[in-house]
């Protein structure tokens, strides 16, 4: 039994290590979609590799858990009993460690001080890996295969191939993503998007109104008030007031794109790209 005790004890020791080294990482990681974009990389691990590692050691840290909960029952229950040696949930040990755990949570979702100035922190660490790397020109614009991308961006699709080509990259299809290209060359999205000059345009998009070009990723939009926003889209705020209230959002002229993103539980920038949709 004491071997067992041992070899749960550092079994969620060093698993308890590994979790918190990468959730670590991962706090202080660029977001998804500028990992995904530059190819980000730290000690050769790429983020969905970390994410991978967290989510593995957090099951094995669970699992160990409940066999050390279960090889420790006795003095759980024990921690669990007052002076007078009888079970109660209404100890001070408990009711503290309860209370902590409480104000964690109730902090954290109402963005209580001090929680909001280490969740601002976190933001303003993802944000500045974002201000270092080339934008892409619309959200997870990696995903996309080069058909898309032009239609999208309103780049000639021919040019693209062709500036792609010229660079001695292999593999260069319409249907394959841009991503893909990129790995199969090893290269980022972001090196492609610098080898290709969007400024020429297709035919059938010469015509495009400049209130349909893609939105940037990084842009800002979570700031603007809806009436703002409609001004500088050319939007109809009644009609976007309309669209809003049949998501079951009451919109007013002073909201910012930022609220009702967040209760629509959208990004601002694809509120805003929603919105534009005619």
């Amino acid at each position: 039994m004491n071997s067992l005790r041992r070899f749960i004890s550092l079994c969620i020791t060093l698993s308890f290590l590994i979790m918190s080294y990468t959730g670590i990482l991962l706090f202080i990681s660029p977001k998804g979609r500028v990992a995904n974009w530059t190819n980000w990389e730290l000690f050769g691990l790429d983020k969905t590799q970390y994410t991978n590692l967290h989510v593995s050691f957090m099951v094995l840290f669970l699992i160990g858990m409940m066999f050390h909960l279960y090889l420790n029952w006795s003095p759980l229950i024990c921690y669990l009993k007052n002076k007078a040696r009888t079970f109660s949930l209404l100890t001070k040990e408990f009711l503290f460690a309860f209370g902590i755990n409480l104000l964690f949570i109730v902090g954290t979702l109402y963005y209580w001080t001090p929680f909001d100035q280490f969740l601002d922190f976190q933001d303003d660490v993802k944000a500045s890996w974002e201000q270092k790397a080339n934008k892409a020109p619309y959200g997870h614009a990696e995903l996309s295969n080069i058909k898309d991308f032009s239609e999208k961006t309103g780049a000639n699709t021919a040019d693209i191939v062709a500036q792609l080509t010229a660079k001695k990259l292999k593999g260069v299809d319409l249907e394959k993503s841009i991503a893909q290209i990129a790995r199969e060359n090893g290269r980022s999205p972001a090196q492609l998007f610098e080898m290709i000059d969007i400024t020429k345009k297709n035919n059938s998009n010469a015509t495009t109104s400049t209130t349909m070009v893609p939105l940037k990723e990084g842009g800002g939009y979570g700031k603007l008030t809806l009436q703002t926003a409609c001004e500088q889209y050319a939007l109809e705020f009644s009609t976007v007031q309309t669209q809003l209230k049949e998501k079951g959002f009451e919109a007013n002229p002073t909201n910012t794109l930022r609220e009702i993103a967040d209760a629509l539980h959208v990004s601002p920038i694809e509120l805003l790209d929603m919105l534009r949709k005619p």
